[in-house]
């Protein structure tokens, strides 16, 4: 019998866009194959080629296209040189898909394909994913103070091809400036913004209870790095991930030393095969109790954190963050007292940190001792200006801006809102 030894196409993902994957098969000349291709939905390629042109002035060969008509590339028989190469057109799609190409030895042509490429004279090429490109948004938010923020700014996006395609992106560059203004109290720089302070969030599902313990038995572990924070009922407050392991304690056989963890065999999704359990064991660093079936939070940090959940890779530089000064007049005149009326005490706030400068005031900036609200300020020194005299306050705000760039390198398997978190930099009294 005529062999068919070899089968060439490239399976690594294909982008969103239209694309063309080129397939070449080698082989005895003489030896006859034929293929189909299917798409998630279990449409056809339809293979233009299939189409004779007899009049190539007033015929044309059909757009390639997979729909519900079933289709197959007709047999092919190799030609003198033993190879045949062709093309598959792969559309553009707007959610991820994938698709199964089937090639086929036939038989009534006296041809087999080779022992190496598995069995009945058929070949199935590992299955081709198609990925949507994907976005990866900055935002702001704050956990403990949000009902003291008047409307956060807008965030910032970046899309891309996913890292598993063939056409991974460039990296992109976003320079970003968010102005932060309060409804009310005011804030103090807590530290300036760093990489490490841009989160996400992801949950996932215990599979035993815990009482006092500090293993979490989850159902799947996917996405998960060490130092990610770990928080939901009965989970002990500031825990960190301390370490993770594949799979689940086997109790009989472990010690203290030697702890043996055991990854059990699950059905895969679509019931086609047997498949590791993507279930594990983390480990945080404080003693906490859960039930079985609890919702856990992990929220990870900076870009190796987003790196480990789906391989989103992003840096930043010259960021910073700058509150500005408080301006306001005083309301009459002083003498050489420490209370001072002013206009407005908006954004000022009591401490040896925040500096009040302007004409008349004394050389060494004196710092805010007390604040009578909407009335006065309690000046550290004596101070003696007169009224609707231009002061300006250092140190403590109502409004902030935030700025800097962030370079996106490497988008991930999945659409990623990567927060920064502004009570980690800003302390709202």
């Amino acid at each position: 019998m005529k062999e068919i030894t070899n089968i060439i196409i490239d399976t690594i993902g294909l982008a969103a866009k239209q694309s063309s994957r080129t397939y070449t098969v080698i082989g005895d000349p003489g030896a006859t194959f034929s293929l189909i291709a299917i798409n998630e939905d279990g449409n056809y390629y339809n293979f233009p080629e299939n189409t004779v042109i007899t009049n190539p002035d007033t015929e044309s060969l059909p757009t390639a296209a997979f729909s519900s008509t079933p289709a197959r590339l007709k047999p092919v028989t190799l030609g003198s040189s033993g190879s045949y190469s062709g093309s598959i057109i792969f559309p553009t799609v707007s959610d991820d898909d994938h698709y199964d190409i089937v090639f086929t030895a036939e038989k009534h042509y006296d041809t087999k394909i080779a022992d190496s490429f598995l069995v009945d004279d058929v070949y199935h090429v590992p299955r081709i994913y198609q990925y949507v490109d994907t976005t990866v948004t900055f935002s702001l938010s704050s956990a403990g103070s949000s009902g003291s923020y008047n409307t956060l700014p807008s965030n910032y996006t970046a899309a891309g091809t996913d890292v598993k395609s063939d056409k991974p992106a460039a990296a992109q560059t976003i320079s970003v400036s968010w102005p932060v203004t309060l409804s009310a109290s005011n804030f103090v720089i807590a530290k300036q913004p760093e990489m490490i302070d841009f989160q996400f969030t992801t949950t996932k599902t215990t599979k035993t209870a815990g009482s006092s313990s500090t293993e979490l038995e989850l159902t799947d572990i996917t996405g998960l790095s060490v130092d990610m924070g770990v928080s939901g009922t009965g989970i002990a407050s500031d825990s960190v991930i301390t370490n993770i392991y594949r799979g689940f304690k086997d109790q009989t056989n472990s010690t203290s030393v030697n702890p043996i963890y055991v990854v059990p065999k699950v059905i895969s999704d679509d019931g086609k095969k047997v498949v590791n359990s993507t279930g594990g064991t983390v480990i945080i660093d404080k003693a906490s109790t859960f039930v079985v079936d609890r919702t856990i939070t992990f929220t990870g940090k900076g870009s190796t954190a987003s790196e480990a959940f789906n391989e989103t890779i992003f840096e930043v530089s010259d960021l910073a963050l700058a509150i500005d000064p408080v301006t306001t007049t005083t309301d009459a005149a002083v003498d050489n007292s420490t209370t001072i009326t002013i206009a407005s005490t908006d954004g000022i706030k009591v401490a040896d940190t925040v500096l009040m400068t302007g004409i008349g005031v004394t050389a060494t900036s004196p710092h805010v001792d007390a604040v009578s609200s909407g009335v006065s300020i309690t000046a550290s020194s004596a101070q003696t200006l007169e009224n609707g005299q231009t002061m300006t306050f250092t140190g403590s705000s109502r409004s902030a801006t935030i700025t800097g760039s962030i370079k996106v390198l490497q988008y991930g398997h999945s659409d990623m809102t990567l927060t920064l978190a502004l009570d980690n930099i800003l302390t709202v009294e």
